[in-house]
């Protein structure tokens, strides 16, 4: 071997020598947290404040005679945000049976365990609930009563 290949392998040597003490014994002395930054959904979502004319009038009219008023309505649920709503927010006493897409819209399905309601997408209100999202994982609903989300999976 020459001595260049000689000096090579000691300062490499060395190198490695250096990266093993700091990395095993180094480390003890100096440590870095990491804080990741969590959002409360739950708490945003209780902020939210629902216009009292809203809720008289959906709940006095039958779902026949309601105008389109839900169509510009529309709340910006990332998927990620309102999957972890699901997850998170309460459940209701009603299963989730699934969801279809069609030409004409969204159809969702739910039971109670007696009946079954199918919901679709230019109608989204059921008994006393506007549907606000769904997904695989369940539907979000949004109580016009007293303004708070529950889930339904």
């Amino acid at each position: 071997m020459s001595r260049r290949t000689i000096v090579l392998l000691v300062v490499m040597g060395a190198v490695w020598v250096v990266a093993f003490f700091y990395l095993f014994r180094g480390s003890s002395g100096v440590t870095t947290i990491q804080q990741e930054n969590t959002v409360d959904f739950v708490s945003l979502v209780s902020r939210i404040h629902i216009d009292p004319d809203l809720k008289k009038m959906v709940i006095e009219n039958t779902p026949e005679d309601l105008p389109r008023v839900f169509s510009p309505v529309k709340l910006a649920f990332g998927k990620e945000a309102a999957d972890t709503l699901i997850v998170t927010l309460p459940a209701l006493n009603y299963s989730f049976l699934g969801f279809i897409k069609t030409d004409d819209g969204v159809r969702i399905f739910l039971s109670d365990g007696k009946k079954r309601f199918e919901i679709s997408g230019e109608n989204p209100v059921f008994e006393k609930y506007v549907v606000t999202y769904v997904s695989s994982l369940g539907v979000l609903v949004l109580d016009v009563e007293n303004g708070r989300f529950f889930s339904i999976r």
